[in-house]
């Protein structure tokens, strides 16, 4: 059979024109296989690779960027919000709005509601974005109050029983700083008396209060520091200082990059009654983070550098803060994943010349040697990075490709006397990864009747069966993500089994193939990946959250990261030769002023997934096949990403590294999703007394819950997490930092 040869990926249309400052990569979603065979053994007769015949996995769909990549281009620019953040003279207005408040009669101060209050400026406030991501990040209830709109009273802090209303205040600034007046001088948005009844409720509630910018002086108080003049800039480094390991503790002690963010270095002064201890400190001592104790007894964190969610300070510092803030009690977990799914398993797929920059005419297809080297990778990994202990790679399989009447092979000694060497290697790995349904040959499913879809996951899981794989039974990855509504809008259902690759529109889940949502929860199959980079498959209120399909109240999406190491390089020149085809100076989408080498591309890979990683969010990156080549002893494109990501990670951070099975994992984000949904519409409440050290949740109906801080929780970093069901009231104990 002649193969039919398909557009080189980028061939097909980008559906919008990107920008300099939104560079992104061809992010690709997997392409579909040819006709199923007409039994699940017997696999269709096109190639003949590794002595085996394969079902060729062909072109993938180009996509456009996903949302994170972009906001960490914006982020790390000169002109991002953050790099511009200068703070002018500050001045709190005198209290005309409402006086002072005292605390109410009842006021029951050693009880506080496990929430956290952010105070904002109002529009235009650059340090709400992030205020917003890091308590997202760690599952934390909060309330935002526009301070320039409502003025702040005490009912708005305590509630009519007398217990305080938040365990935590967030300052996006340390003033509220709005825009300047006619003078040039910068107001507040809390008068003179707001600031005091603020004042009154954290020191009565013993509250602890975090400012996320500022340049230190005395305006609205004093933290013990000055700015040191002349010293500003959006360019320097900081390291925790010994007590800042105690506060930050999972930090390394390394020296942190903070870039891209206008800073305040700053040095203690000595004011009466104000204790401060510095926690993070520039190449010259000076202060960019402190504690201090105010004279009134209240405790307050300052930081001296401008955040924004998509830098790599402002994540680093998140779960360490988070901790600090809430004493390490609060709803919710800051939990990071390592994920990495492997798409197209016994399938060839398109393999790009680097020399041509086409495809070569034969598909490519992993060997048994590879997949042997794939496992002895995966081990090196776990033992060269104590934050990846129990990392596992997911293979998304197709057994379409697969011959499940060879013998098992375990060594790279005979691979080369089988009839399929890499289905003789699966067999041995079956317990090596977690395998992940894939569908059986790969085909496109926006639009496919229910026999077909049905016969397309029921038969992979019978051929899996019969290779004695070890599966994950719920869960679900199509083709190109098909079938979830980003689709070609004129496919009539044609061309599922074709290479060629049409232009695609996110219509939304709507539009989605309701007979493979039938078809999945018939064969059992909850969880279906999604595609981070398409807007209706992941849910921007929410970082960590999955999406319940709106067709299918059996259905629940886990959307999935892509990355830049495309679905068709093998090697390193492969890799960059195909990268700088697009972003080097003389590519497609010029951005990068010469073109990278392969030490460069890592890097830059790296850094983005890094910033997936640090957000907290369960979600997997995916790559394919061909990317598990070993082309040099023991490397592979996949594995060298991982060991960058990991080199990069471990460098800063011991937070260790979960890697759920497919099995787990969809019910863990499930979980987490209702947790997140059932806190911000106030259906799951906690209270926290301080003097018994206890928590007592509350919900209307059974929910779940994660409580950080619980005694009889799992240790995870510096804090216990504990996990439970609720319904009506349920008391935990506690032991807070």
């Amino acid at each position: 059979m002649t193969h039919r040869r398909v557009p080189a990926a980028l061939s097909a249309p980008l559906s919008a024109p990107l920008s300099a400052l939104t560079l992104a990569l061809v992010l690709t979603a997997c392409g579909q296989g040819t006709q199923p065979p007409t039994t699940a053994d017997a696999p269709p007769s096109p190639a003949v690779i590794d002595e085996v015949t394969v079902v060729r996995a062909p072109a993938e769909a180009t996509a456009l960027p996903d949302p994170r990549r972009s906001a960490l281009l914006q982020a790390e620019s000169a002109d991002a919000p953050a790099a511009r953040a200068r703070l002018g003279t500050a001045y709190v207005p005198q209290g005309q709005r409402l006086s002072a408040q005292t605390l109410p009669a009842g006021a029951q101060t050693n009880r506080v509601a496990l929430k956290v209050l952010v105070l904002s400026s109002g529009e235009g406030d650059f340090g709400l974005p992030e205020a917003r991501n890091m308590l997202g990040e760690s599952g934390v209830p909060y309330d935002v109050f526009d301070a320039s709109t409502q003025p702040l009273t005490m009912d708005a802090l305590v509630r009519e029983d007398g217990v305080g209303r938040y365990q935590g205040v967030i300052l996006t600034s340390s003033a509220l700083l709005m825009q300047p007046d006619s003078a040039g001088l910068v107001p507040s948005a809390l008068d003179s008396a707001e600031w005091e009844t603020l004042f009154e409720y954290e020191r009565a509630y013993r509250v602890r209060q975090l400012a996320l910018y500022g340049s230190p002086g005395t305006v609205p108080e004093d933290y013990g520091l000055r700015a040191v003049a002349g010293a500003e800039t959006t360019t320097t480094s900081m390291k925790p200082t010994a007590a800042g390991r105690g506060v930050l503790s999972d930090l390394t002690g390394t020296v942190i990059p903070v870039r891209y963010a206008y800073t305040y270095p700053s040095a203690v002064t000595s004011v009466p009654g104000v204790s401060t201890t510095p926690l993070l400190t520039d190449p010259s001592g000076r202060v960019l983070g402190a504690t201090s104790t105010s004279s009134d007894g209240r405790e307050r964190l300052i930081l001296t550098m401008a955040q924004n969610p998509a830098l790599r300070h402002s994540q680093l510092l998140s779960y360490g803060l988070v901790g600090w803030l809430t004493r390490g009690v609060s709803l919710g977990e800051h939990r990071r994943f390592l994920q990495v799914d492997i798409d197209d398993w016994f399938l060839g797929g398109d393999h790009y010349n680097a020399s041509t920059g086409q495809l070569y005419a034969d598909p490519f297809r992993i060997s048994g040697n590879d997949a042997l080297a794939v496992r002895d990778q995966q081990g090196w990994i776990r033992s060269s990075f104590p934050v990846a202990r129990n990392f596992r790679y997911a293979m998304a399989f197709n057994g379409g490709g697969a011959r499940t009447d060879v013998a098992t092979l375990c060594t790279t000694l005979f691979t080369g006397f089988a009839k399929d060497s890499l289905s003789s290697a699966s067999k041995c790995l079956n317990d090596t990864f977690d395998w992940v349904n894939h569908t059986k040959d790969h085909l496109r499913m926006d639009v496919m009747d229910y026999a077909t879809a049905n016969s397309q996951l029921a038969d992979n899981f019978v051929i899996g069966s019969r290779m004695g794989l070890n599966m994950s039974r719920n869960s679900l990855v199509t083709g190109e993500h098909s079938g979830l509504g980003n689709m070609d809008p004129t496919d009539d259902g044609t061309y599922n089994d074709s290479d060629v690759n049409l232009p695609k529109t996110d219509l939304g889940l709507e539009r989605s193939n309701v007979n493979l949502l039938s078809a999945a929860t018939n064969n059992g199959i909850r969880y279906l990946a999604s595609d981070h980079s398409v807007k209706s498959h992941w849910d921007a209120s929410c970082p960590t959250c999955g999406v319940p399909h709106p067709l299918n109240a059996g259905v629940f999406l886990v959307p999935r990261w892509p990355n830049g190491v495309a679905y068709h390089v093998t090697t390193p020149t492969e890799a960059t030769a195909f990268f700088n085809s697009v972003y080097g100076p003389q590519g497609r989408f010029p951005y990068f002023p010469s073109n990278l080498t392969y030490t460069e591309f890592l890097d830059y890979e790296s850094d983005v997934a890094l910033n997936h990683v640090l957000d907290g969010g369960a979600f997997p990156h995916y790559m394919h096949q061909p990317n598990l080549r070993e082309y040099s002893w023991g490397k592979s494109l996949a594995s060298d990403w991982i060991r960058a990501l990991l080199t990069k990670y471990s460098k800063y951070t011991t937070l260790p590294l979960s890697t759920l099975r497919w099995d787990d994992l969809g019910p863990y984000v499930e979980r987490r999703t209702q947790e997140e949904k059932a806190k911000a519409a106030g259906l799951l409440t906690g209270v926290y007394d301080r003097a018994s050290n206890t928590v007592t949740l509350q919900s209307a109906a059974p929910l779940p819950y994660t409580l950080t801080g619980g005694n009889s929780g799992t240790p995870y970093g510096a804090q216990r997490i504990q996990k439970g069901t609720v319904s009506g009231t349920l008391t935990v104990a506690v032991t807070p930092r």
